[in-house]
């Protein structure tokens, strides 16, 4: 390839001097000459930089500038070391940026910042691996140009993204808002939303840091306010109180026929509630029990036989159950042993249950029905169930509780959720003793923790 070398200059002029749709066929030959006759020439090495991924995703012919910046430099020049030609790669990028030639992409914020540092004389501080140079810069987007809202105006979502060319992929995020969780959430997400916010002061605060204990964080934030509603004013509240003292009069005069009828009325409520908790089942489930039995039946009519059975005996316990306010672990181990037997049915040895359990806590510890079930049915929703990557569930128990847990590998493309499981099986408990459950991550687990009684 050493014949076309004296062309590739003039190619990398003619790239970086032309807008982008000026003649796109012969930008994209050139393209390909520059880059083949690098693949073809020894004598330049470019180990693509992992920062440099970002300007493809921006558009293709950046990431071609940027590597032709960098051949440009290297030939005339002679220069090999990686921060220089790099540099050369990223002004090359820029130039063009700046020169109108990209026009037809519209404003790019990210090529926008990296142009202002460059202005302000700290390009080359980005290629900077001491542990206290400024090698990260974090941008956050605000939902809006104000800082005073309306009561009704309590939907935010944040936008934020870093410009790091050291180790790109080693940087997280952690978000804190002030006023409403004043705790640390780490994430590796550019975005976060706060749908519905109660009035009152807050500040959004986000970092951006490549190392694990977040030293040398670069911090932006947002301070905004939601106003109260008028009913929750000083004026609103005081004619409410006066309005609530001649209630409490008139409430007086019936205070024994009214206390019986609000006893009442709390009773009817309680068991309306409980016995609707009691008798939802996810829709999904039945929908999706329906058409593996139309596979199985096409397929196997033996394994479409045992399918009904065991969905049959699943709504029969069901029935049989839901009208108990407790069952016993032994009971409840019987309907989920024919949900996942239903549930393999569909996802096969992807779906793993291991239990250890006592036997002598089978028998005398007892849960609300279908809990289990409901857990199982809330793990097969949110996570990936497949060959390649099977959920496995482990069950265990002590004399006070019973434990589910499984590792998160969450799904791309969530399921819409019906309301059901963790809810419920909190508010049944809630009803029904004081001993509480509880659930949330542990080192990459998610675990819930049921009461036993």
């Amino acid at each position: 390839m050493d014949q076309y070398t004296k062309y590739v200059i003039p190619s990398v002029d003619w790239l970086q001097q032309t807008p982008l749709g000026v003649q796109p066929e012969e930008r994209v030959k050139l393209n390909f000459f520059v880059l083949h006759w690098l693949e073809r020439n020894p004598d330049i090495d470019i180990s693509l930089p992992e920062y440099s991924l970002k300007f493809h995703g921006i558009d293709r012919d950046f990431l071609c500038l940027f590597l032709e910046g960098w051949i440009k430099y290297t030939l005339q020049t002679k220069d090999t070391v990686i921060t220089n030609c790099s540099m050369a790669g990223l002004k090359s990028m820029l130039d063009f940026y700046e020169s109108g030639k990209a026009a037809k992409l519209g404003k790019i914020d990210y090529l926008e910042n990296l142009a202002h540092i460059d202005k302000e004389g700290h390009l080359r501080d980005l290629f900077d691996t001491n542990r206290n140079a400024k090698n990260t810069y974090l941008y956050l987007k605000p939902p809006h140009e104000k800082h005073n809202f309306r009561h009704d105006e309590n939907y935010f979502g944040f936008h934020y993204y870093f410009i790091n060319l050291v180790k790109p992929r080693a940087v997280t995020y952690r978000y804190m808002l002030e006023g409403y969780y004043n705790d640390w959430i780490e994430t590796p997400d550019g975005s976060v939303t706060y749908p519905r916010l109660s009035p009152g002061n807050y500040n959004f605060r986000i970092q951006a840091s490549m190392y694990p204990n977040f030293d040398h964080a670069v911090e932006s934030s947002y301070a905004f306010n939601i106003a109260k509603p008028f009913w929750q004013e000083n004026w609103f509240l005081l004619l409410a109180g006066l309005s609530a003292i001649l209630l409490i009069y008139f409430i007086i005069k019936q205070r024994e026929k009214g206390l019986k009828n609000i006893a009442q009325m709390d009773r009817m409520r309680i068991m309306f509630e409980y016995e609707h908790l009691k008798s939802q089942v996810n829709p999904h489930f039945l929908f999706n029990s329906f058409n593996t039995l139309t596979n199985l039946i096409a397929k196997d009519q033996k394994k479409a036989m045992d399918y009904t059975e065991n969905l049959s005996s699943l709504y029969q316990n069901i029935l049989t159950y839901h009208e108990n306010d407790f069952v016993e672990l032994s009971e409840e181990f019987s309907i989920l042993n024919n949900y996942i037997a239903i549930q393999k049915g569909r996802f096969g040895d992807a779906l793993q249950l291991k239990i250890n359990i006592p036997g002598e806590i089978l028998q005398t510890k007892k849960i609300v029905p279908l809990a289990l079930q409901m857990l199982i049915e809330n793990a097969i929703k949110h996570n990936v169930v497949s060959a390649t990557s099977p959920l496995i569930i482990h069950i265990t128990a002590t004399n006070d509780e019973i434990l589910i847990r499984n590792l998160v590998n969450l799904k791309l493309s969530k399921e819409k959720s019906a309301g059901l499981g963790l809810a419920n099986i909190k508010r049944r408990y809630n009803l029904l003793t004081k001993k509480t459950i509880s659930y949330g991550l542990h080192e990459n687990e998610f675990v819930v923790t049921l009461p036993l009684l």
